[in-house]
């Protein structure tokens, strides 16, 4: 039986058009985010590098070298590199999709783009046909976000009332939205920057979105002593610095970044990871040091000792497989994962159907090279 070919077509959003499709509700995205950690936890996500790997990877990474043999060849440098994150989600999702990234941490003074520059695709997991395309810069913010969120959710919950946000960028900027949004208890946001007008333009810039008081400060000791959650959110080089004595008893520290603090202020029984196998992955092909830490705790343990089984997964505590103690001084890594990154973008995909948003864009009419039989 012959089928009739059909143009092959996909659907395609502007910024703006996500957005109006609901791309920035953090809510939304925490929610979505602790859905697709679940659905992890049942088997029915699917990542890349292969059944050896437990298809776990964070994606394929491409850097440059320290030395280029050749001028037109791009050197390495601080968050310097290209990325390729494949996932298939299913559930109610059920969608296979890819992002794909370059970043550099010189394009905002340099070229006046964002350091991270994103495009999803998603697809049909069944035909493979391509169904949508967007820009995700936003998306990619939201979702690294929301999981900074979900992991001060489940770990430190009630006994969180102020939050310490390390850079007010566009990461601080979601991380504070994510923070506000999945804890109940939340009372304050300590904002800091080394340049106290740059954490007073956050406060200016977000108060209007945030229910928690927002505190500006310039003092990384002060900040960091007062929070329950401190996520860091700035880039750069050298990444910040915590040190141990600036930790209260109870604390969950969450890199964003690149960070520096010893991995022995950590409880050895409180070293999180969203999937430990990815966290693991991911130290091998970024030069770290917060991952260089983890990896060589692992592998030698070099700051801790901590076999690779014993590293906790958020994916665990959300569905309760895993419901030890979580208080005391503890350390999150949720280097990100392609999952969550198709997650969210198929809700804006949903909604702008609903909405009847975006363009479509004909990929072939029919295609060129066809069997001639």
């Amino acid at each position: 039986m012959s089928t009739e070919r059909q143009p092959l077509e996909i659907m395609f959003l502007q910024q703006e058009e996500a957005i109006e499709a609901g791309l920035t509700d953090m809510e939304g995205c925490v929610e979505k985010m602790e859905y697709v950690f679940e659905l992890y936890n049942q088997g029915r996500v699917i990542m890349g590098g292969g059944t050896t790997s437990g298809q776990t990877i964070h994606g394929h990474m491409t850097t440059f070298p320290d030395e280029p043999e050749y001028p037109e060849v791009p050197e390495s440098g601080p968050d310097r590199r290209f990325g390729a994150m494949p996932a298939y989600v299913g559930g109610d999702v059920h969608k296979m999709g890819v992002k794909w990234y370059g970043s550099n941490v010189n394009n905002p003074a340099e070229r006046g783009i964002p350091r991270s520059l994103h495009t999803i695709t998603l697809n049909d997991p069944d035909s493979g046909e391509p169904l949508f395309l967007m820009d995700g810069q936003v998306e990619s913010a939201m979702r690294t976000g929301a999981v900074s969120g979900v992991g001060a959710k489940y770990i430190q919950g009630d006994r969180a009332e102020v939050a310490t946000i390390i850079g007010p960028g566009v990461i601080g900027q979601t991380s504070a939205l994510a923070m506000d949004a999945a804890l109940d208890s939340l009372k304050e946001i300590q904002i800091h920057h080394p340049e106290l007008q740059k954490a007073e333009a956050f406060k200016d810039y977000m108060e209007d979105d945030i229910d928690a008081e927002i505190v500006p400060n310039d003092s990384p000791e002060d900040a960091i002593s007062k929070g329950d959650v401190v996520s860091v959110a700035a880039a750069g080089s050298p990444p910040p610095r915590i040190k141990e004595s600036w930790l209260k008893d109870d604390t969950v520290v969450i890199p964003l970044g690149d960070l520096r603090v010893p991995l022995e202020a950590f409880e050895e029984e409180l070293v999180f990871c969203d999937i430990p196998k990815n966290d693991l992955e991911f130290a091998e092909h970024l030069d770290w040091d917060i991952t260089n830490a983890l990896g060589a705790a692992v592998d030698y343990n070099k700051g801790l000792k901590i076999d690779e089984e014993d590293l906790r997964a958020i994916h665990d505590i959300i569905t309760g497989k895993d419901s030890e103690p979580t208080d005391g001084k503890s350390i999150f890594y949720p280097l990100g994962l392609p999952m969550e990154d198709v997650t969210w973008t198929n809700e804006v995909y949903q909604n702008a159907k609903k909405k009847g948003l975006g363009q479509t864009l004909t990929l072939f009419e029919e295609p060129y090279f066809q069997k001639p039989y």
